[in-house]
Formats: C-alpha cells, structure tokens, sequence
C-alpha cells in the first residue's frame, strides 16, 4: 500500500469526523423543533425507525441499478438522498447525546448533539464493521426517522422547547 493511499483513507475519514457532527449541528440550529422531534422518536426506539428507513434505501438502490454509468444524472438523486439520510440522522445524535450526557440538557443542548454525533462517527471509523455496517446504518436510521416524524404526532412541546434557546 502506497503512503498516498493512506493518505487518502485518513483524509476521507477525518473528513467524516467533521462533516457529520457539524451537519447534525446545523440541523439542530436551523430546524430545533424537527431535530428534537427526531430525537423524541429516537427515544421510542429504533426498530421502526430502521425499516422505515429501508424504503428510501431501495428507492436509491433502484436508481443506482437504473442509472448505471449516468454520470453526474446518477449522482445527484443519490447524493441528495445520503444527505436527507445522514442529515435526519441528528436526532439519533441528540438521543444519543442526552443518554450518555444528560446534565448537559438545560445549559447547552448543542453539547449533547456534538459529543452524540462525535460518538457515533467514532463508532462508525471502526474499521470494516463501521464503515460497512454502522456507516450506512446511520443513513437507514436517519431517514426512518425523518419518515416516522411526519406521521408521528409530538409531546407537547417536551423536547422542542429546550432547543428554541
């Protein structure tokens, strides 16, 4: 193995360190009332959420067997698809952030979103497990929890509240 080839796995995995925690972020600062509402369902559990999320994973699985070599035409519904899939996955971020860290709820909720998201992203570098498991699983989660928010009616403002600071 060439040392530019290392090179190029630890800048796409640092790259994943930083770019997933971040967009949790920016979905909790855009959108609180969603990213807590996922988070709420989060809560409830994820069996659910994971083969809801399976119905967006065969939507891109057929257009990727469709498209085959379309280029820049295959790369764009796939790609925003990954990014509905990671971005909604900040609420499993915040869950997991609020389980492992909450006495950090009421002063900086932002906290819990960033430490969640770091341990998942840690967990998911793990070599060939995470990357081909625990990876993609994360994009699963997201959208079968982005899904089952829509359907699914919030408490009366239990999370959203905290957020909206």
């Amino acid at each position: 193995m060439l040392i530019s080839t290392i090179f190029m796995w630890v800048a796409i995995a640092l790259g994943f360190v930083v770019a997933l925690p971040c967009l949790w972020l920016i979905g909790l600062a855009l959108w609180p009332k969603a990213s807590a509402k996922r988070a709420e369902i989060a809560a409830l559990g994820l069996g659910k959420a994971f083969l809801i999320g399976l119905i967006p994973l065969f939507v891109t699985i057929a257009i990727l067997s469709k498209m085959g070599k379309g280029g820049i035409v295959a790369v764009l519904p796939v790609g925003a698809l990954m990014l509905w899939g990671f971005a909604s996955a900040d609420g499993l971020a915040i869950f997991v952030g609020r389980e492992v860290w909450p006495q950090l709820s009421e002063a900086r909720p932002w906290e819990q979103t960033l430490r969640g998201g770091l341990l998942l992203v840690g967990a998911a570098l793990l070599p060939l497990v995470g990357w081909i498991f625990i990876l993609p699983l994360l994009g699963v989660l997201g959208w079968g929890l982005s899904l089952r928010s829509l359907f699914t009616k919030s408490k009366a403002g239990v999370a959203s509240d905290s957020f909206a600071e």
